[in-house]
């Protein structure tokens, strides 16, 4: 009998044969059970059951409802590797939707996405409220929420409503943008509320490079270094406002042209002419 060897053991060409056919059959078998794990997963992703075939944006306030459905619809209507619809229920895009919605519309504080049953995609969102003002050195202003992002193009009538800052150098376009830090931002207001235990009464804030610029309603201006303890400007402002030569003066702070603070532990003023 002929011998034929598979390298490890020696088998004949019957038993080798059998093990060739055994090996092809699991093959065969295994191949046929992938096709129809594949087709059956493509058949219950694309069943009626699981696809979402209603948007609904809640809340009575929210605008651009119609822009809002239109996109969740819009990265809805695709393929996952063009084969799996984005609309099923189980597998919809999420995450992607509420980056969509937050890139087009950043007065959005917060997108909520929820399924209600596994048809219809329930919107939420939340829009941020106008704290302040951004103006730079035209007549556009825009809306500012309570940590510095710039949100929105604001009505003309605003800026006799909310304080206002403005940059240095312009921001070019400033929606979506923020024009300082969180945490910068976050200690201005306070610190300017505290000026007026002072009778500091202000208006707009300039930010510059290395300095900050404050605008009274008196028209005059105070100036201090950006990167100071705003703890110290206060207290040599309420030094120097609480000094003999300067409290004895009437109406102070209605003449100055400036408080400049820019000197350790000094403060220069001038009157306007």
């Amino acid at each position: 009998m002929k011998i034929v060897s598979s390298g490890r053991v020696l088998n004949s060409p019957e038993f080798y044969r059998k093990k060739q056919k055994r090996r092809r059959l699991r093959l065969i078998l295994a191949l046929v059970g992938l096709v129809l794990l594949l087709s059956s997963l493509i058949y219950f992703s694309r069943h009626q059951w699981f696809l979402i075939n209603e948007v609904a944006v809640l809340g009575e306030d929210v605008i651009d409802k119609a822009e809002i459905e239109k996109i969740a619809r819009d990265m809805l209507s695709d393929y996952y590797l063009w084969i799996f619809p984005r609309a099923n229920s189980l597998i919809y895009p999420k995450k992607d939707i509420e980056s969509a919605l937050f890139e087009k519309f950043p007065r959005f504080q917060s997108v909520d996405l929820d399924l209600k049953g596994l048809k219809t995609l329930n919107i939420t969102v939340e829009e941020r409220v106008p704290f302040a003002l951004y103006c730079p050195r035209v007549s556009k202003c825009y809306f500012l929420d309570k940590e510095g992002l710039i949100f929105a193009l604001a009505p003309s009538f605003t800026g006799t409503v909310y304080f206002l800052y403005t940059t240095e150098d312009k921001i070019e376009n400033p929606i979506g943008e923020r024009f300082m830090s969180v945490e910068e931002f976050k200690t201005l207001p306070k610190f300017i509320e505290t000026l007026t235990t002072l009778g500091i009464h202000s208006k707009a804030l300039e930010v510059g490079k290395s300095e900050y610029r404050l605008s009274l309603q008196t028209d005059g201006e105070v100036i201090w270094p950006r990167d100071s303890d705003l703890a110290v400007i206060y207290s040599n402002l309420e030094a120097f406002l609480s000094s003999k030569p300067i409290k004895g003066q009437s109406n102070f702070l209605n003449k100055i042209l400036y408080l400049d603070l820019r000197t350790d532990n000094k403060v220069f003023y001038r009157f306007r002419e």
